[in-house]
Parts: structure tokens; sequence; C-alpha cells
């Protein structure tokens, strides 16, 4: 059951750690796995990616034409996707409209308003509505910087009605080119947020535990995170384990740092080390599992009240999130079960980063957002998900070897076949802001994002995870629908991308070295023409979900980040519109489908093919261009 008025969490007494000024726990040994042997299953998707690159190749000749039906039928299949990931992300715009663009009909936009209204905004030397007294029954002050978009660092008043005497200059550094200051000058009791949160709610039911693996994360970085968390009504309730490696040099006095930062803000701020054993793969899977391993003992009492959300070092989590997740996992029909995830959106730091990568992370965060969004509960959390404790322990946490590289989409297939087919997936419809892949030039975040690319890639062993694991669970529609949304996720694209990519350029080429001319559209062989017309239905339906999904992150910026979309009246240094420039870097992904999925995906393939291990994880490098 989940706890009405969760108690403030008091760890165990802690080991101290030697030289550091915070306080910790020493690394415990962590119980050896046993890994599942993955590459009979492996096979049969290297068969297929292969059978479809051997088609291309042999397509020439006409004696091989009948082979190109295969590659017809994948893309139908695709096509068939594609419709219902439209259709989804129709469902999506409409949910997003109602939850922020409704409830946000009555206030104001960009500028500032007037003082009778639920909030301020503006720049502090504009502001001339709330006076001293108004401000003195604000409940937080939230100081953005336009430098680092959706960051805000939030100065709270103690207790509901605190006698807060703030000049709108106090709040914000004044070496800041500018800052838009937003207050909300209702009582606690009284006011609600502009996209509906009741503030008066009550305690929340569930003990939150956000757990945030990092490695050798910039101190920027982690402070951005817990400002965001910092800001939200409940903080005082939160448990924050920050997910330390042992092998990072000066980790443990990283986290006692933010301990006596932030020790005051939450209700705990506790840290682990993870020392990797010989069998684990590195990277966020070992690191979170031995975390959550070791809060598990720091508990005491009901630990069935713990819900955990796992996000990454550089996730700033709106309040909303908590807000929905409580809302939904109340309504829920045993919500320990289930696992909660909400989309991805990349608004931190998109005027450093190359337009290739932004288009890349953009189209990603669209599908990834329609996949959650799933009709009967299945789908693939992103990066930032929350799960009961109960549920972690009784599944036996996360798996650490190397083929289950891709610990979120990993932990759902893992918790759906222990539990039978239990366990939903249920969308949170507030996004979460992240920062691009992004190096120290331009050169280096093109090649980080294929770093990072490379590494998504690798989840392709998870259909076989699937295929092995298949007697766990009874047979259900459900269960079906999870394998083809793993064939959704891996081997149908790849499939299609050979047909509509690889087969067009290839067969075009070879003509033109043999016949030296191009051969006309009547020309070519039956699969092909239809081929085509699949292809021009794809990319119809491509376009339909970019701009669906441009719509969502626009209400997102506008009315959940609280971003100003004053960059649409600015012009870059060549007197191009910027809005126009954000539609032209669209057109790169026909360039990024090839580096970012055609190559990585036939690497991938040529590992499993050769039962090549990868151990290597290599950790996206993120910057913040401005320190806070």
């Amino acid at each position: 059951m989940v706890a009405e008025s969760p108690a403030k969490f008091k760890p165990k007494l802690p080991q101290s750690t030697p030289g550091t000024g915070g306080v910790g726990y020493l690394p415990m040994a962590m119980p050896r796995q046993r890994e599942p042997y993955l590459y009979p299953f492996k096979l049969p998707l290297v068969v297929c990616t292969l059978a479809s690159l051997t088609t291309v190749v042999l397509s020439p000749w006409p004696r091989y034409h009948h082979l190109l039906w295969f590659l017809v039928a994948v893309c139908g299949c695709s096509l068939c996707s594609v419709i219902c990931q439209a259709i989804r992300m129709v469902s999506l715009v409409n949910t997003y409209r109602k939850l922020y663009c409704c409830s946000n009909s009555g206030t104001a936009g960009a500028g500032s308003v007037t003082a009778g209204s639920n909030g301020v905004m503006g720049s502090p030397a504009s502001i001339t509505g709330p006076t001293k007294d108004a401000v003195a029954g604000a409940k937080m002050l939230l100081v953005d910087t336009p430098s680092r978009p959706g960051h805000k660092k939030s100065l709270r008043a103690k207790g509901h009605r605190a006698n807060v005497s703030l000049d709108a200059a106090d709040c914000c550094d004044q070496s800041a080119e500018s800052v838009a200051l937003v207050i909300d000058c209702e009582d606690w009791s009284e006011s609600t947020s502009s996209s509906g949160t009741d503030w008066s709610a009550g305690p929340p039911r569930w003990n939150h535990v956000f757990v945030i693996p990092n490695y050798k994360e910039d101190m920027s970085t982690l402070t951005a995170t817990l400002d965001a968390l910092a800001s939200h009504s409940w903080a005082h309730t939160y448990t924050i384990v920050l997910a330390m490696e042992s092998k990072e040099v000066g980790a443990a006095h990283k986290a006692g740092q933010l301990q006596e930062q932030f020790g005051c803000t939450f209700a705990s701020v506790v840290f682990t080390l993870h020392v990797l054993d010989a069998a684990e793969m590195p990277g966020k899977a070992s690191n979170v599992n031995s975390a959550v391993r070791q809060f598990y003992h720091m508990v005491s009492g009901d630990r069935s009240s713990y819900m955990l959300t796992i996000i990454d070092a550089d996730a700033l989590v709106p309040f909303e999130y908590i807000n929905q997740l409580e809302n939904v996992s109340a309504a829920a029909t045993n919500p320990g079960v289930h696992i909660y995830a909400a989309p991805v959106l990349f608004e931190q730091d998109n005027s450093g980063v190359p337009g290739i990568v932004r288009a890349t992370d953009y189209m990603w965060s669209g599908l990834a957002a329609q996949n959650l969004n799933s009709w009967f509960g299945v789908g693939f959390p992103i990066s930032n998900y929350s799960v009961s404790l109960k549920l972690v322990h009784d599944i036996g946490y996360w798996d650490t070897f190397p083929d289950a590289i891709g610990e979120d989409m990993h932990m759902f297939i893992k918790a759906f076949l222990r539990t039978n087919g239990a366990t939903h997936l249920y969308p949170i419809h507030a996004p979460i802001n992240m920062l691009h892949v992004q190096g120290p030039n331009w050169v280096m975040s093109l090649w980080a994002r294929f770093l990072q690319a490379e590494r998504h890639m690798r989840g392709i062993a998870d259909t076989a995870y699937v295929l092995h694991e298949w007697g766990r669970a009874q047979f259900s529609v459900r269960k079906l629908v999870m394998f083809v949304a793993c064939l959704e996720a891996h081997l149908i694209p790849v499939v299609t991308l050979t047909s509509l990519v690889i087969l067009p350029v290839y067969y075009n080429l070879f003509m033109l070295a043999t016949t030296h001319s191009l051969p006309s559209p009547l020309s070519l062989p039956l699969p092909m023409r239809v081929l085509a017309i699949l292809g021009q239905a794809n990319l119809s339906c491509i376009v339909f979900v970019i701009i669906c999904y441009e719509l969502i992150r626009s209400i997102c910026r506008r009315h959940l980040f609280r971003l100003m979309d004053n960059d649409k009246h600015e012009r870059c240094w060549w007197n191009c519109p910027r809005y126009l420039l954000h539609c032209l870097n669209y057109l790169t992904l026909f360039v990024s489908v090839w580096f970012y999925t055609v190559i990585p995906v036939v690497l991938v393939v040529g590992k499993h093919m050769f039962n090549m291990r990868s151990m290597n994880y290599i950790v996206a490098d993120k910057r913040i261009k401005t320190q806070l």
C-alpha cells in the first residue's frame, strides 16, 4: 500500500567516508548475476539484417528481383507502424493542449502582467505590479537565466506566510545580462499552478526518491539538476541519492559538497559509491543497480511506499511530473507494479549544438514520445522513469551484463516478464528538459553523437532477451505487442532504411557504372516501384510526426518550461530568420540517417554476428556553457 503521508526519510547511521566533507556509505559487495546466453537468439536478427543487405547487393540482376518482395513486406509493416505513430502523436497533441493550453487561457503571455494575476513575468527592473507586501506572501521565487533556458533557481520562503522583504534586484545575479522573475503572489493553500497543479493537495502519497547516476559530471550540471528539484513544492519530502562511481577521483568530495549545499532543502541527500565488478558492464545500469541495492538496506519500515525516479545527471524535472505521477499512480490498479515515464525534450543548449545533432535528437525525441503513448500499456522508458522500490527488489534489480546496456528499455521488459505481464507503462505528460550531446567543438559534437547512437543501437540485444525469456510469462496480446514493439524499435527501422536509403543509391550507382545512364522510373522492377511508393508514404507520415512534435515542443516551451519564443523574431548573422533555419535543420535528417542510424546498426550487427562483447561505455559529453 502507498503511504498517505510519508514520514521524512532518515537513513541508518552511515559510515563516514575518509577524506570527504560529507557523509556517505562505503561500497558494498554486489551479488553476482547470472548472464543469459543470448547468442542463439541474436542470430535471427543478424540473419534478417544480412538478408536485407544481400538483397540490396543482388538487386541489379533480374533473376533476383523476386527477393525484393521481402523488403516490400518489411516496408509495408513499417508503414503501418508509422501510421500508428502519427495517430498516437495526434492524441498526444490533444492531450498536451488540454493539460497546458486550456488551463492557461486566462494567464498572461510573455510580457509583464498586472498585480492581480496568478503570476508575474518580466525583467526585475520592469516589474511594477507586485509590492513588497505581495512578495511576502509568495511561496517561491524562480530566477530564470536566458543563458541556460529552462533552468530556474528557487529562493524558498520558510513557511507558508514567511516575511520576505526582497527587492527584485536582490533575487538575481547582478552580473547576468537579463533575468526573468516569476513570482507567485498567492498563498500556498489557495494557489494553483498554471498547469492545474493543486498546491493544497497536502503531502505526496509516495516517498519520492531521486536516483542520479553520474560519472565525471560537471558540478554546474548536477547543481542545475538539483536546483530544478529544489523548486518543487514537495522538495522538503524528497530523498536524493547521488550514485557515484568509486573510480572517479574526488567523487565522494563532490557528493559532500552537494550534500552541504542542498542538505537543508531536501529531506535527505545521501550518496553511494559503486565499485565495478569484473563481470559488470560499466555504465548507468550497474551504477543504479548498486545505488538502489544500498539504498534498500538504508531504509527501514514499509519499503513499498518508496517511489524511485531514475534521472540523468542533466535532467531538469518539472514539478508537474511529480504531480502527474501522484495522480496517475493513484488511479492505477496496484500502482506499485507499474513503471511511469515522461518524454524528453532538449531545450537547454540549442544554440551551441550543430544543426544535424539537434535535428537527430528532435526526431528521436518525437518517436520516443509517441512510444510512451501506447494503447496497450507497452512501451519503453527513455532515460528517466519512475518505479517502486518494492518492484525493483522483487524482480532482482537491474541487470548489469553487457547485453543489458539499454537499462531503461531492459528494465521494462524484465519487469513485464517477471510479473507475468502485470507491469504497464504509464505515460507522464510532463516532459523532462535535457541537454544535447555536445563536445568542445563542432567536430567533436558530431563524433560524440555518433558514439551515443552506437551505444543506443546495442539495445537490439533486448529483442534477443525477449526471445530468451519468452516462456517466463503466459502468452497474451500484450506480450505479442511487446515483441512487436522491440522489432519496431530496432529491426524494422534497420531493414526499412536499407530498402529506402541504401537500395536506391546502390541500384542507381550500379546502373550508372554499367549502362552509363540512370534508369527511368518505369524501367525499374515492380518491387522497386512499390518500394518507391511505400517510401513516399513513410516520408509523409514522418513529416506529419515532426509537425506534431513541434506543436508539443512549442506548448511545453511556453507553458511548462516558461521559455519565451523570442528567437523566432531574431535573425542569424546571414540575415536568415531563426525559425526558418530551425525548419531547414530537419533536412539534415537525410544525412544523419546514414551516420546516426545505418552505420551504427551495421557495426552493432557485425559485433553480434561474431559474438563480440562490447564492454566499453562512453559517457555522452554534455556541456553547460554558463556557470550558474
